[in-house]
C-alpha cells in the first residue's frame, strides 16, 4: 500500500506528463522551419482552436497511446475530423485548412 507522500508524488508526475504537450501551427503545408503559433504545456483532453487557417500542425511531448485529431472547423467537433494519429505527429492540411486540434489523454 502506498503512503500519502508517495501517492502525491505519483499524481504530480502523472500531471506533469499529461500537461507536457506542445502544439505548433504552421502557415505552410510542412512542419519544417519555424512555427507561426506555439502553445506549450497543453493539458490532455484539450481543444486548441486558434483563429485563422493553418496548413500544418505539430504535436510533441505526448505518449504513443495519446490520440491527436485534426479538424477543418473551429471547436474540435466530431463532424469536422480530417485526420487522427497517435503520439508525436505532424499533420498537414489536405483540401481544406486546419482550424483546430484535439489532444486526448
Amino acid at each position: 500500500m502506498l503512503n500519502k507522500s508517495t501517492t502525491i508524488f505519483i499524481a504530480a508526475v502523472v500531471a506533469a506528463v499529461a500537461q507536457a504537450a506542445e502544439v505548433q501551427w504552421f502557415t505552410s503545408r510542412s512542419c519544417d522551419g519555424g512555427s507561426a503559433l506555439d502553445y506549450r504545456n497543453v493539458a490532455c483532453n484539450t481543444c486548441i482552436d486558434p483563429d485563422g487557417d493553418w496548413y500544418a500542425v505539430e504535436v510533441t511531448g505526448i505518449g504513443s497511446n495519446q490520440a491527436v485529431t485534426a479538424h477543418n472547423q473551429h471547436g474540435c467537433t466530431s463532424s469536422s475530423v480530417v485526420g487522427q494519429q497517435y503520439g508525436n505527429i505532424c499533420l498537414e492540411a489536405g483540401n481544406t485548412a486546419l482550424r483546430s486540434v484535439y489532444v486526448a489523454c
